[in-house]
């Protein structure tokens, strides 16, 4: 079921962040400032976060390296794929050479009296690897058949989790938007969720339709529907 929700211009913008991990508007791949770029003392989906590069092969505080997280994650991973329309095929995802690594320390800011929002979002503010490394995307079906970069989060050496925003505009494969009816709205995204591990990899596809404001200023009002795309 669609899930329709009314949201201010301000709110819209935190609980975007929240939900996907601060995604580059843009299209691409997360940018310096976001979750995957922190530098200096950065907020990320409601956590106070401090990057700093490393090598690729360096034993990071954690107790592990990039090169170590993506050894463990490398072949191909594949599993059955469930359309939200109906039907099903194949994902297969796998990992590119590393491109660049951080080591984050993130921790819970101060609360500054805004309430339950910003309480919601300071999740699982823990100390962590940021790899930014190419992914191969496809499906058996020929929905998707996509590369790019995206920010690996690694809390361990077996697993990691990545958020990434599809450029719809740039897809190799014939995917295109039909749970809504993007004419109807002003923007429609589109994100690909994951986590790859020792074992195998799962994820959602999932989407996000934004009417126009109500009005300008804060006091305005967006719709942001909702609507699922796919999971495997």
């Amino acid at each position: 079921m669609r899930d329709r929700r009314w949201l201010s211009l301000g709110l819209v913008a935190v609980t975007s962040a929240g939900l996907f991990g601060c995604i580059d508007v843009a299209g691409g791949g997360p940018k310096s400032g976001q979750i995957g770029g922190v530098e200096g003392g950065e907020i990320a989906s409601g956590c106070h976060e401090e990057g700093e590069a490393i090598a690729a092969d360096a034993v990071s505080p954690l107790g592990f390296s990039a090169e170590d997280v993506v050894s463990a994650l490398s072949g191909e991973r594949s599993a059955p794929l469930t359309w939200a329309k109906g039907g099903s095929t194949t994902a297969t995802l796998s990992l590119g050479e590393i491109i660049s690594a951080r080591f984050v320390q993130s921790t819970t800011p101060p609360s500054s009296g805004s309430g339950g929002a910003e309480l919601a979002l300071a999740v699982d503010c823990a100390d962590h690897l940021q790899i930014e490394v190419p992914l191969a995307f496809a499906t058996e079906d020929g929905a998707f058949d996509e590369t790019f970069t995206v920010t690996l989060r690694a809390l361990q050496a077996s697993s990691a989790s990545f958020t990434y925003r599809i450029d719809l505009d740039a897809l190799q494969g014939t995917y295109e938007v039909t749970e809504v009816n993007p004419a109807e709205f002003r923007k429609v995204f589109v994100y690909l969720n994951g986590t790859l591990s020792s074992t195998g990899v799962d994820g959602v596809i999932s989407g996000v339709a934004e009417s126009h404001p109500t009005s300008d200023g804060p006091d305005g009002m967006v719709s942001a529907q909702m609507f699922n795309v796919a999971e495997f």
